[in-house]
């Protein structure tokens, strides 16, 4: 008999503990943190202890009552063109809607459902790959998951795998997970602001070929404003970093 209840005790705290894989609906974030807004942030690689300015990353969030849209645009130093992001959700579940993006490397556009349709324009290649992939999980558009980060019951411990969806043909495509690894207490200096108490969020994707790949979030704890990312991938080191006015 009691081998039978330690057994039974066993399974029932391995089921406690288990991860519940974060999906779309009401109760998978916090919405009181949503809101329109527009930030530019500057891309750096790192050398050491030394920055080198990449690029600017801009941020357009707008809301109504039946959606959300971020539109990012990205401006490399030495591209000619902007590599510019846009992705549409239902504001209410975060469902995703549709995905387009554009650069000068490929065009991409998914309308998301149980089927994902649409198209991938390798110009490099200049290859057109048909998008037609019927899903059997739930999940969140790649481009949206790192603002949705910022809008979850963020506390010191916390940890959350996120389902996605990302289609890459030379890569891995479809449902894959995203996972916030750890979440701590820190601070960041703000210009105009000064000192910032910040969430220091450790996050990995699937989306890469880096086993080690990952990325370190800063985000503030009052109004969940983004002050800082570092990016840790292929051995190399980025950061993008919020521009103060």
């Amino acid at each position: 008999m009691k081998i039978i209840i330690t057994t039974i005790f066993a399974m029932i705290t391995i089921a406690s503990n288990a991860q519940t894989i974060l999906i779309p609906g009401k109760s998978s974030f916090e919405k009181k943190w949503i809101k329109s807004e527009t930030y530019q942030m500057t891309w750096f690689a790192m050398k050491d202890t030394i920055k080198f300015e990449i690029g600017e990353v801009s941020t357009q969030i707008l809301t109504d009552k039946n959606y959300i849209t971020i539109v990012t645009e990205v401006k490399m130093k030495n591209s000619k063109e902007p590599w510019i992001d846009t992705t549409t959700a239902n504001i209410s579940t975060l469902t995703p809607v549709r995905h387009a993006s554009y650069n000068m490397q490929r065009d991409m556009v998914l309308n998301f459902g149980k089927t994902v349709t649409g198209y991938y324009n390798d110009k490099i290649k200049q290859q057109n790959y048909p998008v037609s992939d019927t899903t059997f999980k739930e999940y969140f558009d790649s481009n949206l998951y790192p603002a949705l980060i910022a809008w979850l019951p963020l506390d010191e411990g916390y940890k959350q795998d996120i389902s996605i969806y990302d289609y890459n043909p030379s890569g891995k495509k479809g449902v894959i997970k995203a996972s916030i690894m750890n979440v701590t207490s820190g601070t960041y200096e703000s210009i105009n602001s000064g000192m910032r108490d910040v969430w220091v969020l450790t996050v990995a994707d699937e989306t890469g070929n880096g086993k080690n790949d990952f990325m370190i979030y800063y985000i503030d704890k009052t109004d969940r404003k983004l002050w800082k990312q570092e990016i840790n991938t292929a051995g190399r080191n980025m950061m993008v970093q919020r521009k103060e006015l």
